[in-house]
């Protein structure tokens, strides 16, 4: 039972793909570590696990959390998955972006996704 829940766990971040992770760091001008930090979070990884992981201390993790809030204007870490998927959608969604969107057939007006 707990290899199943750490599996899914680790599963959170593969959601969405290297590309889209440089991109939403890109927009949120992240660090490498903040990055590395945001998809701990989003595998519902602990500071400790983070820190095990990255070779780092679980206060220095605890840090980078702390910036990261303050970076991105929340409250707590689920409010950072929260950004982090909203401004996926958003990129998805710009004119121009390096991803393409979410709706294939969205530039013919035939999506059912609403802005």
């Amino acid at each position: 039972m707990f290899a199943d829940r750490e599996l899914r766990v680790r599963l959170g971040s593969a959601m969405l793909s290297n590309k889209v992770w440089q991109e939403v760091g890109r927009s949120f001008r992240l660090t490498k570590r903040e990055l590395q930090i945001v998809r701990g979070i989003f595998d519902d990884r602990t500071e400790f696990a983070i820190a095990a992981d990255l070779g780092i201390s679980p206060h220095t993790v605890h840090t980078h959390i702390e910036r990261l809030r303050r970076k991105l204007a929340v409250v707590d870490r689920v409010a950072i998955v929260l950004q982090v998927l909203q401004e996926f959608l958003r990129l998805t969604a710009a004119p121009g972006s390096r991803l393409p969107p979410i709706c294939a057939a969205r530039a013919s007006g035939l999506c059912r996704l609403r802005d």
